[in-house]
């Protein structure tokens, strides 16, 4: 199946983006609801972090304190590790089973921090070359609705080497700094100085444009987005269709 992995940084449009592929019939994988999933009372992660995590990230009726959690794993890149590999291989094979159970030309896998150290995804770029007369920037090398079809968007790092093979094709959305933490802090009740360490602990712009092979920018209206979009959904049709080499 043609699958392209949709990723970005906090605050840049990523679930803007995908909520606009769904709009035109496309399914969704969203691993932040895959997440919350496993974490909420009774999910299948849950024992194992809160064997991890004893304290500090539980609330006295046994549920998850989300906010604590983030708080921890963003401040100790050792306990975002432990946390990466409990959920990582658990959301991976949600993500297979979804995908399996997909008909359709193809799918969107939204994958908030697919890039990191400049590593590029096996597989990213097959089947589809730049179209150079499209506004949204493409380079070169490389459902099934559940409510209003997002199925799953993964926040998963490449280097965990769990999701290169299910790649067609990466696709960034890219905006100023300045906008994510204007727009994280207007969306959350997370402090400048929370949003900050959050950016701080995700790769660069640079470093995620390095291994895009299209690029949507979100800095204009929500009009020129859209049109971003049903331009790149077309190309996607003819990629997964084989129109294109």
């Amino acid at each position: 199946m043609f699958t392209v992995g949709l990723t970005g940084g906090i605050g840049s449009g990523k679930s803007t983006v995908a909520d606009l592929f769904a709009e035109l019939g496309v399914p969704v994988i969203d691993t932040d609801l895959i997440a919350h999933q496993l974490t909420k009372p009774g999910g299948e992660a849950l024992q194992a972090i809160r064997e991890k995590f004893p304290d500090a990230a539980m609330r006295a009726d046994g549920a998850l304190d989300r906010a604590a959690l983030r708080r921890i794993v963003f401040s100790d890149a050792a306990a975002r590790r432990q946390l990466e590999a409990i959920l990582h291989p658990r959301i991976r094979r949600e993500v297979e089973r979804r995908l399996n159970q997909l008909h359709a030309p193809y799918a969107i896998v939204v994958i908030p921090l697919l890039v990191q150290r400049q590593d590029r995804p096996q597989g990213a770029g097959r089947g589809c070359k730049a179209d150079k007369s499209a506004t949204t920037t493409h380079r070169p090398e490389g459902g099934h609705p559940e409510g209003h079809k997002r199925l799953a968007a993964y926040p998963l790092r490449v280097e965990t080497g769990g999701y290169r093979d299910l790649l067609s094709r990466v696709l960034v959305v890219d905006c100023t700094e300045a906008q994510q933490i204007e727009r994280t802090m207007a969306r959350s009740l997370l402090s400048r100085e929370e949003v900050v360490a959050i950016l701080a602990a995700q790769v660069s712009r640079e470093q995620r444009l390095a291994v895009a092979d299209d690029v949507l920018t979100n800095m204009a209206t929500p009009e020129a987005l859209r049109t971003e979009v049903s331009m790149l959904h077309q190309r996607y049709l003819n990629c997964a269709a084989g129109h294109l080499p």
